[in-house]
């Protein structure tokens, strides 16, 4: 989900900030060519003011050629200009009857032409030195053409499309695969506890796929694990069930003291072997509510199985330790790691035949665990069903050692609670059993 809002709030900084910068570029390259056409046209309507205002300066009859102009003005009107010819206005007026700042009056008798503006026109005042006298053209405003106002549109409709491609462009992925999801979710609640999600290759979306694939595999193993649980409850407890039902029969029906006494002890160490085996499923089926309790911290491995080697070492076994002189350390819950590591290296001192070789090292951020034994070892076809609850080894040893078959079961639960893998082959070192273990450090 980090990866999904850190895509988020990119998109919508690249939307807003990013296309928002690129439209204004390309509307400050538009308008730039339209503010040049409109100082064209400004200075056609000074220079034309410059010439007016020359020529009136040696004329005798000026009011009489203002008032020609005022009749003819649509044929002097500049055609670059885009506004109405009938709003330019020319008059001559006394520089007294003018009230402007002395410092404008200066410049205008300089010889410079002054821009006045209001709100609906533009005043050009020439001054005419012969005859003290002030020549004001005036324009009307040069506003926004109506092409302008449609390229306006046409950059903020643009602007919009860009936008909602580019969401669309993002949102298209995930709702195709939330699509998916949920056409799995529905077959899942159907009964089809194989259906999984295909990966895509966004990676915002990924952590959904995964989350899914990963909560689909863990039910599939907890019904398979329900169905292994009942069978082998109604294997494992019949049996101690009917000794005890045969011993107090037995017991009712015998009168010598000494039998009496080992019928009793025989029903006792049955109901010993019952309880066992019922703590032993109440043990399993927690781990699944332990499993929401798990605190990761940053544990040292190394330290951990030194220490889980000195308390299950025995003088009859040899245990050999292959490590770093860098001590390696992961981000894992320290209690059900060292439970892991007990139970592997007690299983490798309980069915080897006295050495067992422990290999800890990191390869590309990945903790790899290497326990080897030389006893029996686990048989290929036993390599797939060994980790399953109350599934034991075919070999004799392991047949005639008591147990349930249910602490592998416990450590494949851990390592795929700390989203790693357990595999177990054949050791040629040893020639026993190999389990090795693959763990991200974090």
């Amino acid at each position: 989900m980090r990866t999904l809002t850190y895509s988020l709030l990119l998109v919508v900084l690249v939307a807003t900030v990013g296309l928002g910068w690129l439209f204004d570029q390309l509307y400050d390259q538009y308008n730039t060519a339209e503010y040049s056409k409109k100082t064209d046209a400004i200075n056609v309507l000074e220079q034309l003011g410059v010439e007016l205002a020359a020529t009136l300066n040696d004329m005798e009859n000026r009011a009489e050629f203002v008032q020609q102009w005022q009749e003819r003005k649509s044929a002097l009107t500049p055609s670059t200009l885009d506004a109405n010819p009938l709003g330019y206005v020319l008059q001559l007026l006394p520089m007294e009857d003018i009230p402007l700042p002395k410092a404008l009056l200066k410049e205008i008798q300089q010889g410079n032409p002054l821009l006045l503006e209001t709100n609906d026109s533009l005043a050009f005042y020439f001054y005419l030195p012969k005859r003290a006298e002030l020549l004001i053209l005036k324009s009307p405003m040069l506003t926004m053409s109506k092409n302008e106002k449609s390229m306006n549109y046409v950059f903020t409709l643009l602007f919009y499309l860009a936008l909602v491609l580019l969401f669309i462009v993002w949102v298209y992925p995930l709702v195709r695969q939330l699509h998916q999801l949920r056409k799995a979710a529905k077959s899942f609640g159907q009964g089809q506890l194989q259906q999984r999600i295909s990966h895509s290759s966004l990676p915002y979306i990924r952590d959904i796929e995964v989350e899914f694939n990963h909560m689909a595999q863990r039910i599939e193993d907890l019904i398979a694990d329900v169905k292994l649980l009942s069978s082998a409850v109604s294997h494992d407890l019949r049996t101690p069930l009917a000794r005890i039902r045969f011993g107090i029969d037995t017991l009712q029906e015998e009168e010598d003291p000494i039998l009496r006494r080992q019928f009793e002890q025989k029903i006792s160490d049955n109901v010993d072997e019952m309880t066992s085996l019922v703590e032993t499923l109440l043990t399993y089926s927690r781990l699944d509510q332990a499993m929401l309790e798990l605190e990761h911290d940053q544990i040292n491995l190394s330290y951990l199985i030194n220490n889980s080697i000195a308390l299950s070492k025995t003088g009859s076994t040899e245990i050999t330790f292959y490590h770093s002189k860098y001590d390696v350390y992961i981000n894992a819950d320290q209690r059900y790691l060292a439970m892991m590591v007990n139970n592997l290296i007690a299983n490798a001192i309980r069915y080897g035949k006295g050495i067992v070789s422990v290999d800890l090292h990191v390869e590309h951020e990945v903790i790899k665990l290497v326990i080897e034994d030389n006893g029996p070892g686990v048989s290929t076809a036993q390599q797939e069903k060994i980790f399953l609850p109350f599934v034991r080894g075919s070999h004799n040893e392991v047949a005639n050692t008591k147990g349930h078959g249910i602490g592998l079961a416990i450590v494949k639960r851990i390592v795929e609670w700390h989203r790693g893998t357990i595999t177990v082959s054949h050791s040629h070192a040893l020639s026993g059993a190999q389990f090795t273990i693959e763990l991200p450090k974090n």
